[in-house]
C-alpha cells in the first residue's frame, strides 16, 4: 500500500459534516483547509449560516460512537461543557399509537448526550483545531470550482472573503463539499459545463417552532427526552422536549401539511394543548421561557444522486450536501458521521491506488450508506396524503408502502408493553441495526401473535 500523504485538500463547510470530513482528510493529506462562510464563534452560539442550530438536534448512539472514534474523550469534553448524558433505553419516552413505550429494565448500551447543536459543534471544532495540518478559513464564501481548460480534474475553488469584492483561487488536489442543505455544488458543476446530479425530493410540509425553558426545580421530569409523535395518515402534529445544558429544556412543536405552530406565547401553548397527550403542555405551561420562539421550515427530504453522474476527478460531496433528511427523525448528524467513515475507507483505497482521486466510487458507496436512513424518513413522511414527491402512488410501491407502515404501527404498539422490543426498535432508530432486523421471525411473531 502507498502510504505517502497527498499534498492539499479543501473542505467546504464548517458544520458537523465538514468537521468530520476535515478530521478524516487530515489523515491522508499534508494540509487541509476548511472554508466556512460564517465567522466562527469562539463560544457556543448560533451561526447565521446554520439557521437550524437553535432547533433540537439528536445525537444517536452510533453517531456518538463514531465521534468518539475520531476524537477519543469527546464524550467527557461534552459532559464537562454541560451536555447531559442519556440512556435512550431508559430515559427516552415516546408516545405513539395511543400509549407510552415500555421502559427497558436496566442500563442499556444506547447512550450518548443531549445538548444544543451549537455546543456540540463548538466542542468538535475545538478538537479539529488541535490538528496541526488543518487550517480554518472562516468568513469566506466559496463561489465556484476551478478546473483547467481541457482538464477532467478539479484543481481547487474560488472564494470571496466577507467585505471584499475580488475572489481568490485556492488550489488543491481534492475538494470535499460538506456545505449542507444549501449546497451550490450542482450549480457549480453546471457552470463548468458538467452534468449536475439529478435529485429526489419528498416534502411533507413540516414546520417547527422551538423555545427554550428553564427546568423548574419543582417539576424535574422522569425522562430526559420526550417525544409525542406524529401519526400518518391522520395525526400531523408532534411535540419534542429535551434536557440540554444550563438546566434548560429545548421544547419544539411541529406540524406536517403546513400546520405550522404559532410564534407567539399564547398560540404556542394553545398548539401544545392540541397534542394527543398532555405531558408536553403540562411541562412548559408554568416554566420560565429563556428564549424567543423560533421557526424552521426547511425540512424537506432532498437527495442528490451524485452516484448517477460522471464526476470530475478531485471532487466529492457528503452530508446534507447530498442527503438532507427531514430533521424530525434525528438522523442528520449521525448520517454525516457515518459518511465520514465512508470517506475514510475511500481515501484508504485512494492511497492504495497511488493517489487516484476519481470520486465515482465514493459517491456510489455513499449512496449505499444513505439508502437506509433515506428510506426510513421518506416512507413515514409518505404516509400523509398531502406529501409532495411521496413514494409512487400506483402499483406495488403503494401497496408495499402501506404494508410496511402498517407493520411499523403494530410494532410500535408492541413496544408499549415490551421493554426489550422498545430497545430493539431504538437500536434500529439509532442506526445500530438494519431495518431488516425488525423482520426477524421472533419479532414478527411478537408483533402479530402477542
Amino acid at each position: 500500500m502507498v502510504s505517502q500523504k497527498l499534498d492539499h485538500a479543501i473542505v467546504i463547510g464548517g458544520s458537523i459534516a465538514g468537521l468530520f470530513a476535515a478530521k478524516v482528510v487530515s489523515e491522508v493529506f499534508n494540509r487541509v483547509t476548511l472554508v466556512e462562510r460564517d465567522p466562527l464563534p469562539h463560544s457556543p452560539q448560533p451561526r447565521y449560516g446554520v439557521p437550524q442550530s437553535v432547533q433540537p438536534h439528536v445525537l444517536f448512539t452510533r453517531g456518538f460512537h463514531i465521534m468518539e472514534q475520531h476524537f477519543p474523550g469527546l464524550g467527557e469534553a461534552l459532559a464537562a461543557a454541560g451536555a447531559v448524558t442519556i440512556d435512550w433505553g431508559r430515559e427516552f419516552h415516546l408516545f405513539s399509537q395511543g400509549g407510552w413505550n415500555a421502559t427497558f429494565d436496566g442500563e442499556s448500551q444506547l447512550q450518548s448526550v443531549t445538548c444544543s447543536r451549537y455546543l456540540l459543534e463548538t466542542v468538535i471544532r475545538q478538537q479539529v483545531a488541535k490538528l496541526s495540518n488543518v487550517q480554518f478559513l472562516d468568513g469566506c464564501k466559496v463561489k465556484g470550482l476551478v478546473i483547467a481548460d481541457g482538464s477532467s480534474a478539479i484543481q481547487g475553488v474560488r472564494y470571496q472573503r466577507q467585505g471584499e469584492r475580488k475572489s481568490t483561487t485556492l488550489t488543491a488536489q481534492l475538494v470535499v463539499d460538506a456545505s449542507g442543505r444549501g449546497s451550490s455544488a450542482p450549480h457549480w458543476l453546471s457552470h463548468l459545463g458538467l452534468t449536475p446530479p439529478p435529485q429526489t425530493r419528498v416534502d411533507g410540509g413540516l414546520g417547527y417552532a422551538t423555545r427554550r425553558y428553564r427546568i423548574p426545580d419543582s417539576a424535574q421530569p422522569d425522562c430526559k427526552v420526550m417525544l409525542i409523535g406524529h401519526e400518518p395518515p391522520d395525526q400531523p402534529r408532534l411535540g419534542y422536549l429535551a434536557q440540554i445544558e444550563n438546566d434548560q429544556w429545548i421544547a419544539t412543536l411541529g406540524g406536517y401539511g403546513k400546520q405550522y405552530p404559532p410564534l407567539d406565547t399564547e398560540g404556542f401553548l394553545a398548539f401544545a394543548q392540541t397534542l394527543e397527550q398532555p405531558h408536553f403542555y403540562q411541562a412548559i405551561c408554568n416554566a420560565e421561557p429563556c428564549s424567543d420562539i423560533m421557526a424552521h421550515r426547511a425540512t424537506a427530504n432532498r437527495l442528490y444522486h451524485y452516484e448517477k453522474i460522471t464526476l470530475p476527478s478531485g471532487f466529492v460531496a457528503l452530508g446534507d450536501a447530498v442527503c438532507a433528511l427531514c430533521p424530525v427523525y434525528g438522523q442528520g448528524m449521525t448520517v454525516s458521521a457515518i459518511s465520514s467513515l465512508v470517506l475514510q475507507r475511500w481515501l484508504a483505497e485512494v492511497q492504495a491506488r497511488g493517489g487516484d482521486l476519481d470520486g465515482t466510487t465514493f459517491q456510489k458507496q455513499l449512496a449505499h450508506s444513505n439508502a437506509s436512513p433515506w428510506s426510513l424518513a421518506t416512507l413515514r413522511d409518505s404516509g400523509f396524503a398531502f406529501t409532495q414527491g411521496a413514494i409512487e402512488s400506483k402499483g406495488l410501491s403503494k401497496v408495499m408502502g402501506k404494508i410496511l407502515l402498517g407493520y411499523m404501527q403494530r410494532l410500535l404498539k408492541q413496544t408499549q408493553q415490551d421493554g426489550e422490543m422498545h430497545l430493539r426498535m431504538m437500536e434500529m432508530a439509532h442506526l445500530l441495526r438494519s431495518p431488516a432486523s425488525l423482520f426477524h421471525p421472533q419479532i414478527v411473531g411478537k408483533v402479530f401473535f402477542n
